[in-house]
């Protein structure tokens, strides 16, 4: 290494080479070309509450907010605010939004207009549902539309609402609770327990009142119910937790010296979490992991693990009555957009956060949700803060990580094209895990099918540079945070310090220094170490 004025030194770093985490240990960056179209700024901050498909039978398409197209939905798939759901003409499904419950009947269409703390709205165009509303607050709004008019849940209890058809007149049914129908010409009829309303006529939809009587989808419907002064889980978790029904009967809840109420699964030994499924791009969130247990989605999506005893054991923390959910609370390691690299070649690697260690997004800078996720996960949430440039403080992604040692670790091909995790698992060596950077939420790598992380690049690799001060620290000097602006069209590339270390030997920093970073793009997608200089 040379130094430039006494005060300079000029690195060489592959900008996307896979041996670069054991070289340059690049820091997590929030690279806009990779993960979103917009600065994080201007990010809106994303849904905090979110149901969960809990059952599919038959053929059920999803179409995400964001998208147009239909795909195959997946159990434990995320169901949130503009998302929609429909069955074949043989097809059920079942949708839990913390403890309440939504069964679609077959040819049914459902968008999730809202889905907040205050309000849930739900769109149903055709087809019929059954909802079973076990928790509803002061205050909260339930409201179900269909083409002839809005239909407000007053309290919980067990409504069933058919949008209607050619063939039969649209309907709205209260097992239980209180329901208030207002057609699309003014009409507003009140419909109590026991009671079934039949619109009638077309612009006016005056409704005439019948008993309810149950058929074949409703109890249908109410075999899937659960008792939930039965369950365990309830005295430990808050009922907006998607999924908490599940945990009961899958798993053993006990009382932690350490922790608290923890949950054991009833699994093998080799059982690890966030091993078992697959990752799913979704927006706003990106990364999101999707679990092949049917009770996957509590402990993927809310709390920490604990190893305990050599077991695995699911931290709900302490008890908030309305959790954020996250996209999946790990850990990532290895180099931003690019991961590490194995004999397979380039790979991706994530651990399960422990009690204790914060979730940082890499979706928003928004300092009071980031704190809000970690509400009942960390002792001092009002100790979480960013730093002048926005960034989380580089003590997170230098601490001592729990469970950094048992990360999972697959090819990246497997990663970003939604693949099973466990049939692909490589071995790399402790220290190349230990050593590796942290990136906290997201690898920045982007799915199969968006822009490709990296582009072939002309005969000769264009050089980047970019100046970093130094902070004043003794011995190795973590780098601040920098930024650089490829040549071409590249989107800008943010690079932490946290893990970009100028060698003890480059001597203490005086004032501000510069370090110049020759960035060389390979055409091979990165091969070969960082040359130093």
């Amino acid at each position: 290494m040379r130094f430039l004025l006494n005060i300079c030194f000029v690195a060489t770093v592959a900008a996307i080479g896979p041996t670069l985490a054991q070289d340059a240990m690049e820091g997590e960056a929030s690279i806009p070309a990779i993960e979103a179209t917009a600065p994080l700024s201007e990010v809106p901050t994303p849904p905090g509450r979110v149901g969960g498909l809990s059952l599919r039978s038959g053929n059920v398409g999803l179409r995400a907010s964001s998208q147009t197209g239909w795909t195959d939905a997946e159990v434990n798939q995320p169901v949130f605010t503009g998302g929609a759901i429909r069955t074949d003409p043989r097809a059920r499904a079942e949708i839990r939004i913390g403890a309440n419950t939504i069964d679609l009947s077959s040819g049914t269409e459902i968008e999730i207009a809202s889905l907040t703390d205050q309000f849930t709205q739900i769109a149903l165009s055709r087809g019929r549902i059954d909802l079973r509303l076990r928790q509803i607050d002061r205050g909260e709004t339930v409201e179900i539309d269909v083409p002839q008019g809005g239909i407000w849940l007053l309290g919980a209890g067990t409504y069933d609402i058919d949008a209607g058809g050619s063939d039969q007149p649209p309907r709205v049914a209260v097992f239980e609770g209180a329901a208030r129908l207002v057609g699309a010409g003014g009409a507003d009829t009140p419909i109590e327990g026991g009671q079934m309303a039949v619109l009638t006529g077309s612009d006016e939809a005056a409704a005439t009142i019948e008993p309810a009587a149950p058929d074949e989808f409703v109890e249908w419907s109410r075999r899937r119910d659960y008792d939930e002064t039965r369950l365990a889980a309830l005295y430990y978790v808050s009922p907006y937790v998607t999924g908490f029904a599940e945990l009961d009967a899958a798993g053993i809840w006990k009382i932690s010296a350490e922790y608290g109420p923890v949950w054991f699964p009833t699994q093998s030994e080799e059982w690890t979490p966030y091993r078992f499924g697959h990752w799913s791009w979704m927006a706003p969130w990106g990364w999101t992991w999707i679990d092949d247990q049917p009770w996957g989605f509590a402990p993927s999506h809310y709390g920490r693990w604990a190893l305990i005893e050599e077991h695995w054991a699911w931290v709900p923390g302490g008890f908030v009555a309305h959790p954020l959910y996250a996209p999946a609370v790990v850990a990532f390691i290895g180099t931003p957009g690019v991961g590490l690299s194995s004999q397979e070649g380039a790979a991706v690697a994530w651990f399960p956060l422990a009690p204790g260690e914060a979730y940082w997004p890499s979706y928003t800078r928004d300092v009071n949700y980031v704190r809000s996720l970690n509400l009942g996960n960390v002792r001092d949430v009002e100790a979480i803060g960013m730093q002048a440039d926005g960034e989380p403080p580089l003590e997170v992604f230098n601490g001592d990580f729990a469970n950094r040692q048992l990360a999972s670790v697959i090819p990246r091909s497997v990663f970003i094209n939604g693949r099973p995790v466990a049939p692909a698992r490589v071995t790399l060596p402790a220290q190349r895990l230990q050593n590796a950077p942290v990136l906290m939420g997201s690898p920045q790598i982007a799915p199969a099918s968006a822009q490709p992380v990296a582009r072939a690049a002309p005969t000769t690799a264009p050089v980047s540079r970019v100046a970093v001060r130094l902070s004043q620290k003794v011995g190795a000097k973590p780098v601040r945070t920098a930024s650089l602006q490829p040549h071409g069209h590249g989107q800008p590339v943010i690079i932490r310090g946290a893990h970009l270390h100028a060698p003890s030997y480059a001597g203490q920093p005086r004032g501000r220094q510069l370090i110049v970073l020759n960035l060389a793009h390979s055409p091979h997608g990165g091969a070969g170490k960082a040359k130093r200089r």
